[in-house]
């Protein structure tokens, strides 16, 4: 019997040190592609060619589409025998590298790796007095006002963490660099561009979100501003900084409408076809006005 039948038992197998030649303990997932997750390869490269190759062909025997590697970077060793059986990097996070192969004989249809970083400007309005905060950063050899922002990679959401939703990380950077704690409110708008400086090669796409203050006493990071401060809506139009003029345009403009009525785009809680999981849909109201 193969191990293919055998898959609703592998997802249980753990990961361990074997010292003979076997196919690989995996699981399987949605795509029918094979997971493989060891920690502890052996030492003897005979042994990991030997098991991966035999692996390999009974993967391919039940009609798998791919397999993944997870490598630790302590074992790292691994990683120039898989290349040699076909092996190619998926991606590298912290201490773990991904390789991937596919098995079918037909065009691959792995996807690439993340390719668009993602940054979240807060652009905080005073609930009393409707000021904008803005923070002064170097940017190459200029000084530049702007919003509060982040960035990440996916992916590239900041200095956010993983799992982290667009809404808890604008609050989050926001406190961080200035000291002011708001709340979520809206997205007004997102910027893309490709070839982005400092993006590693990716894309970039930039939400910008409507937040409002709770408090207004500014106690900015010095060692990730150079300045903050509040300012009147207008006077963010004599900054050398299109985002920033584009972003006030916004929010005078939903000043004087109503900003549900207007420019916001607000979080729905949406379920997902798959069982169990919600997700965030950001649209514009279309409540009726009956």
């Amino acid at each position: 019997m193969s191990l293919f039948a055998l898959r609703p038992l592998l997802n249980i197998i753990p990961c361990r040190l074997f010292s003979q030649t076997c196919i690989l303990p995996y699981d399987i997932d949605r795509f029918k592609g094979a997971r493989v997750r060891i920690q502890d390869w052996p030492d003897d490269a005979k042994i990991i060619r030997d098991s991966l190759s035999i692996s390999l062909e009974q993967w391919r025997k039940d009609k798998l589409s791919s397999v993944w590697l997870w490598i630790p970077i302590e074992k790292a060793h691994v990683i120039p025998i898989a290349a040699e059986l076909g092996f190619s990097y998926h991606n590298a996070e912290e201490r773990t590298a991904v390789l991937n192969q596919w098995l079918l004989p037909t065009k691959s249809m792995i996807p690439r790796f993340a390719t668009h970083q993602v940054g979240v400007g807060g652009a905080v309005l005073h609930s009393k007095t409707n000021e904008l905060l803005v923070i002064k950063e170097r940017v190459r050899n200029r000084e530049i006002w702007k919003v509060t922002s982040m960035r990440n990679v996916y992916s590239l959401l900041g200095s956010a963490e993983l799992s982290e939703n667009i809404a808890d990380g604008a609050i989050r950077e926001v406190f961080e660099e200035t000291g002011i704690l708001s709340k979520f409110e809206s997205i007004i708008g997102f910027r893309q561009a490709h070839r982005y400086p400092g993006g590693h090669g990716r894309s970039d796409i930039y939400f910008i979100c409507r937040l409002s203050s709770l408090t207004d006493a500014i106690n900015f990071d010095a060692n990730e501003v150079l300045d903050c401060k509040w300012i009147k809506l207008d006077d963010a139009f004599k900054v050398e900084n299109p985002i920033l003029h584009r972003t006030a345009e916004q929010l005078l403009f939903g000043l004087k409408h109503g900003f549900e009525q207007s420019i916001d785009f607000r979080i729905e809680k949406i379920p997902s076809i798959v069982t169990g999981i919600n997700f965030n849909l950001f649209t514009r109201s279309i409540k009726s006005n009956k």
